[in-house]
């Protein structure tokens, strides 16, 4: 039975996630996202807040009349990084409780707002119709990291997947995420690359730890032994095919041929999805059984190139209206697409289609250039 990822906590992109998990299908990802409510606020970045250096001001309740305002002061407190101020909510009729209609109001912003996920949680008392919320930040964005735990400081990308890769296990990593202009959905995309297409590797509701999800109906133990038997395969194609004396063009060029001369598509896809096996959307299905989808294709290209000290990423996206994913590497200098799944067949003996080009065709394929953009800037 093909299995499919677990589901991981509330918050975090699984979507996003469970692409880099899968292969190519016939739904497009590349889906608008809907609009936000015409009821909702209009909501503009509020001013900075004073500094700590100023004299602080008595903080007067704030009248509300409507439950927009209260989604107005909770948005300018989450962007000023604040707990909101006291509101005056005797007028004001709930719908449940006032916690319920607080949280509902703060998850209407998250969904407008996906910048704003820095934030886990908001709770909201009213005591003699004078409404107080509390918001909890992820302590990248504050500092206040609990005490008595041994961190990883992470202050790149690189060095977010590198702990990641080497970290996997049962028992979450904590880590100390330095950069607090950075968003949760970036840290997710990132850590995604981690996993080789069997652990999704993502950031915890509150931001201090590396979490290990594997896919349903396996152990991290049997990821771990997989990833491993991967890691033993590539090293021997890279002593089979590369020799010191290449460029790194032809380095890629040898590693690319092998996988697309060697490795056939796994038409159960799409002919009897429930008897492909796991191991076609990963590594092990291109390099130990030759046969993959385009997960396993971009999971092999990605681990070789790295092996041969060509900095590589997965790509998700869609192309030609199906899930899809790919290659970005760094070669020579420049950041070029690399994919071996349309590639699949070719020596190269004629050149290839989709090998080290500077731009993709926009018309066939669809991502979130922001997501890679990140990695490779």
């Amino acid at each position: 039975m093909m299995r499919t990822p677990k589901q991981i906590p509330a918050g975090l992109l699984a979507a996003a996630m469970l692409t880099l998990l899968s292969g190519c299908d016939r739904t497009n990802t590349n889906v608008e996202q809907p609009s936000p409510s015409p009821s909702a606020p209009v909501l503009t970045t509020p001013e900075p807040v004073p500094s700590a250096t100023e004299s602080p001001e008595v903080v007067l309740p704030i009248p509300i009349v409507a439950p927009e305002d209260i989604q107005t002061e909770l948005y300018e407190a989450i962007c000023q990084v604040r707990q909101p101020a006291p509101m005056e909510v005797s007028s004001l009729e709930w719908q449940y409780t006032p916690d319920m209609d607080v949280k509902n109001l703060y998850y209407g912003l998250l969904s407008q707002h996906s910048d704003l996920g820095y934030t886990y949680d908001v709770s909201a008392f009213e005591e003699g119709g004078i409404l107080t919320c509390q918001v909890s930040y992820m302590p990248y964005k504050t500092g206040e990291y609990p005490e008595g735990r041994d961190y990883h400081s992470v202050s790149t990308f690189e060095e977010l997947i590198a702990l990641a890769r080497k970290s996997m296990g049962t028992e979450p990593t904590p880590i100390r995420l330095t950069d607090s202009s950075w968003t949760p959905d970036q840290v997710n995309h990132a850590l995604a690359q981690a996993g080789g297409g069997y652990i999704l590797c993502a950031l915890n509701r509150d931001g201090t730890e590396i979490t290990y999800t594997p896919p349903v109906g396996m152990e991290i133990a049997e990821c771990l032994s997989e990833l491993e038997e991967v890691e033993g395969l590539a090293d021997n194609v890279v002593a089979q095919v590369l020799s010191a004396d290449m460029s790194e063009r032809e380095k890629a060029l040898a590693l690319y041929s092998y996988l697309t001369t060697r490795v056939t598509y796994d038409q159960r896809y799409y002919t009897n999805m429930a008897q492909m096996p796991y191991q076609s959307r990963t590594a092990l299905g291109a390099l130990r059984d030759e046969t993959a989808i385009c997960g396993g294709f971009s999971n092999a290209v990605q681990i070789l190139f790295e092996k041969a000290g060509i900095p590589c990423y997965n790509v998700s996206g869609s192309s030609m209206g199906e899930n899809h994913m790919w290659n970005i590497a760094l070669l020579d200098g420049q950041w070029l697409w690399f994919d071996a799944t349309v590639d699949r067949g070719n020596s190269g003996e004629y050149g290839f289609l989709r090998f080290a080009l500077e731009e993709l065709d926009p018309v066939k394929y669809h991502w979130d250039s922001s997501d890679i953009n990140m990695l490779v800037n």
